[in-house]
């Protein structure tokens, strides 16, 4: 039964009917003063939930968090709506309790009505913390709603940044190599050619004296290749960075609200 369980447990929860369809949104619980029991419940309707509908607890079973009662969702849909900004009049409240005792459906095991209202014990007011009938509801703050109602629709910014970090190093490094050469140098060197000439004058024989052996000398002379090395400076290597600019594509995903205007059941408004 409804009534085990306290009755702030019942608030914000939803309202199902007798095939398990969503009513509404269990907006303020009445105790009964006699047994301070659950009793009814009012459950938010209209498209801002400024009526509220009285519900009565009695047949109703726990459905995990909800509550499910023995009536169909038109039934309670087209149940008197009360004031949700003002407490509820005896006239009103039997108003709502001869609704319920009409619509009741039969109970398979006797016939006797079942989801009836809970008796008329409960009280002449409801709505009205420590009058006589039932006690004040659960879920009352006192304070009326707004006539409007706003939402604050948010949505993530992507904001697409550069870093600059290390991608690398590099040097300058200068190595010494050996490579090969080959060239052609002209050389010269002497050689002794001999020449025999006649003497026709008869003079020069008394200049050559007595007999005797006689040497001269020469000095020959030849050019050899001599390979000198010396370092000489033949290019400069400049290095310098520079800055260069490239496009790279980035895609992702990010999440941003919607709003939709919806009624009690979840469906999309009209409006």
């Amino acid at each position: 039964m409804a009534r085990d369980r306290a009755p702030g447990d019942l608030i914000g929860h939803h309202v199902l009917d007798e095939e398990g369809h969503n009513v509404g949104k269990i907006k303020q619980v009445y105790l009964d003063d006699e047994t301070n029991e659950p009793s009814w419940v009012s459950v938010e309707t209209g498209l801002f939930g400024r009526n509220e509908t009285l519900v009565p607890l009695q047949g109703s079973r726990p459905k995990e968090e909800d509550i499910q009662v023995p009536f169909d969702k038109s039934t309670v849909k087209d149940a008197p709506n009360i004031d949700a900004d003002r407490h509820i009049s005896p006239e009103e409240e039997r108003l709502v309790r001869d609704y319920y005792a009409r619509h009741g459906s039969a109970d398979a095991s006797g016939g006797e009505r079942a989801g009836g209202v809970p008796p008329a014990g409960m009280g002449d007011r409801a709505g009205t913390a420590g009058t006589a009938g039932t006690a004040g509801a659960a879920g009352d703050t006192g304070r009326p709603e707004a006539d409007d109602i706003s939402m604050v629709r948010s949505e993530e910014r992507v904001d697409i940044g550069v870093e600059r970090r290390e991608a690398g190093h590099a040097r300058l490094h200068k190595y010494v190599e050996t490579e090969q050469y080959d060239e052609t140098v002209p050389l010269h060197h002497d050689e002794l050619q001999m020449e025999r000439r006649p003497v026709t004058d008869e003079t020069r024989a008394d200049d050559a004296g007595d007999m005797h052996e006689e040497d001269q000398t020469f000095t020959l002379y030849e050019e050899r290749p001599v390979v000198s090395k010396e370092r000489v400076p033949v290019e400069e290597v400049h290095v310098r960075k520079r800055d260069v600019t490239r496009e790279e594509h980035v895609q992702g995903e990010r999440r941003r609200e919607r709003i939709e205007l919806e009624d009690e059941d979840g469906e999309p408004s009209g409006s």
